[in-house]
C-alpha cells in the first residue's frame, strides 16, 4: 500500500477568502470529497489571532488547511493511501481561493522494509 502527500503553498490570496472559519470547513469537506477521500468525523476548525487551521481526518487520509488572511497566505496538505486521487483536492482548494501564486509539492511513501535477518544478509 502506499501513500501520497501533496503539498501547496498558496499567496496573493484576497483575505476575505480565508477568514471565515466555516467555509474553510465546508472546503477542507470539498477538498476531500474531490479527492475520493471519506471523512471519519466533522471537520475540526481552530481560529487563532493568526489565522485558522481546518483539519479534516478521512479513511485513508486527511485534508489541512492553514490560513493566515493578514498575510494572504495559505498552507494546505492531503495525504491520500490507495486509490484515492489527492491532486483532485488541491485542485478544488486552489480554485476555491484563486491565489496569485501557487507553489507544490508532493511525496510518494510507502511501507520501511523491514530490517533484513542474519541469515538473509550472508
Amino acid at each position: 500500500m502506499s501513500c501520497e502527500h501533496l503539498f501547496v503553498d498558496l499567496s496573493g490570496v484576497v483575505p476575505s477568502r480565508l477568514t471565515d472559519p466555516q467555509d474553510l470547513g465546508a472546503l477542507a469537506l470539498a477538498a476531500a470529497n474531490a479527492a475520493g477521500l471519506h471523512p471519519a468525523s466533522p471537520p475540526l476548525v481552530q481560529a487563532s489571532p493568526r489565522g485558522t487551521s481546518a483539519v479534516l481526518a478521512c479513511h485513508g487520509g486527511h485534508v489541512a488547511i492553514h490560513a493566515l488572511p493578514d498575510e494572504g497566505l495559505c498552507y494546505a496538505d492531503v495525504a491520500t493511501i490507495g486509490a484515492a486521487q489527492p491532486q483532485r483536492a488541491l485542485d478544488v482548494i486552489i480554485r476555491r481561493l484563486a491565489p496569485r501564486d501557487v507553489r507544490t509539492d508532493a511525496r510518494h511513501r510507502e511501507p520501511v522494509p523491514a530490517p533484513a535477518t542474519h541469515q538473509e544478509r550472508l
